[in-house]
């Protein structure tokens, strides 16, 4: 009898063996009436696995943006910090210094989205008590940066969500085309009992082809 596909495996095969069963059940008038199930099942999952295309591209594009946001907010950080370390003549335990990065500038970086966001503005708040020149000339865009890179933090998220969501909708798509050739196999099996070798002809071998014998000298 023929051997299903599970819903682990891609969905491009999945159809490849659907489309066969749904071309060999139209061929028969016998087995016409089981091929409306199956196409509506083929369509289905066509669909979910377009979704969940779509939503993996997104979610992609939502990450390099969140890479890039990440990166300029960084980027300014570092700019800025050269000029504090340099302002407390490179004494990190000074109170000019150790207030803006109370876990170090490493820690600041470390962080991401709001997290880091809120400790931007703890930041950009000792910046100006102590050094009030470099906070005009940094405070407004690293507080911008940092705005940015949460909102990039959380469009990443939801994107990530949303291709998670879509991605087990396709699972479970297969899952349901399967089941339907499956019932389709008891269909045919109380169509033709005795005859195991035609019900076969209804599914795609997968069966890999013998390799050729190797020529006798």
């Amino acid at each position: 009898m023929p051997t299903f596909l599970n819903e682990e495996r891609s969905t491009e095969e999945i159809l490849r063996d659907a489309r066969y069963h749904h071309a060999a059940l139209l061929a028969d008038p016998t087995t016409q009436h089981l091929a409306a199930a199956v196409k509506q099942r083929v369509e289905a999952l066509r669909k979910a696995a377009g979704l969940a295309d779509a939503a993996d591209s997104l979610r992609q594009e939502k990450q390099a943006l969140r890479n890039l946001a990440e990166f300029v907010h960084d980027d300014a950080q570092r700019a800025c910090e050269l000029e504090v370390f340099a302002a407390v003549r490179k004494d990190r335990a000074q109170p000019a210094y150790r207030d803006l990065y109370p876990d170090g500038f490493s820690g600041l970086i470390a962080r991401q989205g709001a997290d880091q966001e809120r400790e931007v503005v703890k930041m950009c708040d000792a910046l100006t008590t102590h050094h009030p020149e470099l906070a005009k000339k940094y405070k407004k865009d690293l507080l911008k940066l940092a705005a940015e890179a949460t909102a990039a933090e959380a469009a990443l998220d939801q994107a990530e969500t949303d291709a998670s969501h879509a991605f087990v909708a396709e699972v479970r798509s297969r899952s349901e085309l399967i089941e339907q050739l499956r019932r389709n196999e008891g269909a045919l099996i109380t169509l033709f009992p005795s005859d195991k070798g035609r019900i076969r002809l209804y599914y795609r071998s997968r069966r890999r082809p013998k390799k050729d014998s190797p020529a006798r000298g």
